[in-house]
C-alpha cells in the first residue's frame, strides 16, 4: 500500500529588524499564521482534501504585521483565524502516522511546526520519519550543488503554476503539482529517504 501525501505550506512570523535594532523579544520564535495543505491518495494521486486557514499567533501577536503584507494577509483574514490547537486538529484529520507523507518544500515547515508544538507544550502529531523535504529530494535527484527554489523547480519541470506565490494555499498547491509530476516521472521518495538515513547515520558516527 502506497502512503498518501499531505503537501503543506506554512506562512509564519519573522523578526527581520532584530539585527539593526538589537531589541528582539526575549524567547522570540516564528509562529504559524497560515496553513495551506493538499492531500493526495497514494495509489491514484487524486486530490482527497485540502486545508486553508489563517492561524492566530499566541505568543507574539504584535509581530504579525511585519509579515502580513508580504503574505498578502489582511486584518479581515485574521478575524477568521483559528488557534494553533485547532490547526493541529485539522492536520490530524488528514495525516495518519506511518501512512502519510508530510511533504513540503524545505525543512522550515516541519521545524516551525515542531517548535510551535514544543512552545505550546503539546506533542507534534507529525512523525519526523514521515517528513518529505521535497527541496532536498529534488536536489538529491538532480545532483545539484545548490538547493533549487520552488518556483524555479516548477519551471524546470514545465509545471503550469499560474497561481499566486507566497500564499500558503497556492504554494502548497504548486508543490503538490510538482510532486505529482515527479512521481509520474518515476521518482521514488523511499529511495531518497533511505539514502538520506544512510548518509545521516554515516555522518553521525564518522568518528
Amino acid at each position: 500500500m502506497n502512503k498518501d501525501y499531505l503537501v503543506v505550506d506554512f506562512e509564519f512570523t519573522q523578526y527581520w529588524k532584530r539585527e539593526k535594532q538589537g531589541n528582539r523579544p526575549r524567547g522570540f520564535f516564528p509562529e504559524i499564521i497560515e496553513i495551506g495543505a493538499v492531500k493526495f491518495d497514494g495509489e491514484t494521486l487524486d486530490k482527497t482534501g485540502e486545508i486553508q486557514n489563517f492561524v492566530r499567533p499566541h505568543f507574539y501577536p504584535n509581530h504579525i504585521k511585519e509579515i502580513m503584507e508580504f503574505c498578502m494577509i489582511t486584518e479581515k483574514d485574521m478575524k477568521s483565524a483559528i488557534t494553533f490547537a485547532e490547526m493541529l486538529e485539522k492536520i490530524r484529520s488528514y495525516y495518519s502516522p506511518g501512512q502519510t507523507y508530510f511533504a513540503a518544500w524545505g525543512d522550515a515547515d516541519y521545524n516551525v511546526l515542531d517548535e510551535g508544538c514544543r512552545r505550546h507544550n503539546v506533542e507534534n502529531p507529525v512523525l519526523r520519519e514521515d517528513y518529505l523535504d521535497m527541496a532536498a529530494w529534488y536536489k538529491w535527484e538532480m545532483g545539484d550543488g545548490n538547493t533549487t527554489g520552488l518556483r524555479k523547480a516548477t519551471e524546470e519541470q514545465c509545471i503550469n503554476a499560474e497561481m499566486l506565490w507566497h500564499t500558503a494555499c497556492d504554494d502548497a498547491t504548486n508543490t503538490g503539482m510538482l510532486l505529482k509530476q515527479l512521481l509520474a516521472d518515476g521518482w521514488d521518495p523511499e529511495e531518497f529517504l533511505a539514502a538520506n538515513l544512510t548518509v545521516n547515520y554515516a555522518t553521525k558516527y564518522r568518528d
